[in-house]
């Protein structure tokens, strides 16, 4: 079905924006919502891993989050045994019915963001806390009795007492 167009009867200019949507218009309406679809057509992607490998995947990222603290899960964790496991789950939940939408279900995305981030996040925070301590430290061996070296930065607090004078006060 061809609709006309005319900018002159409808007083509007031609756009590309115009034209896009007119476009877009114009193949909704020639859609057949009972067509069969194309048996040449390529078959969509997944949207998502087999189970067992998204199983796999989890167990590996595990086993890499907790490596630097335990050294040795690199060399019990390996992608071959990884996969191992996840073949052996996921039999276990398609028999079961168990984790059909995956692992993390709707909120995949969500718990995949906290598995990256989080160590991320953590592990900055070890390293900018020691970077601090370490500066305290230099800060330290360069004055060693702990008494102020510098001035304090202008409009910061000082110590009660040490910027005023008292007239008027008695002398003891």
């Amino acid at each position: 079905m061809q609709l006309d167009k005319d900018p002159e009867e409808t007083g509007a200019p031609s756009s590309s924006e115009a034209d896009a949507d007119w476009a877009a218009l114009e193949r909704i309406a020639d859609a057949d919502p009972n067509a069969l679809p194309d048996p040449n057509a390529p078959e969509p992607a997944p949207l998502a891993a087999p189970l067992n490998e998204e199983i796999a995947g989890l167990v590996l990222m595990l086993s890499k989050v907790a490596g630097p603290a335990f050294p040795s899960l690199a060399t019990i964790y390996t992608e071959e045994t990884c996969g191992a496991v996840g073949a052996a789950v996921a039999g276990v939940c398609d028999k079961y019915g168990w984790l059909q939408g995956g692992v993390g279900g709707e909120y995949g995305p969500e718990i995949m963001f906290l598995c990256v981030v989080g160590p991320l996040a953590f592990t900055t925070h070890n390293a900018v806390q020691a970077d601090i301590e370490a500066r305290r430290a230099k800060e330290r061996a360069k004055n060693p009795n702990g008494l102020a070296t510098k001035e304090p930065p202008p409009g910061a607090y000082r110590a009660p007492g040490s910027d005023t004078v008292t007239i008027g006060a008695p002398v003891a």
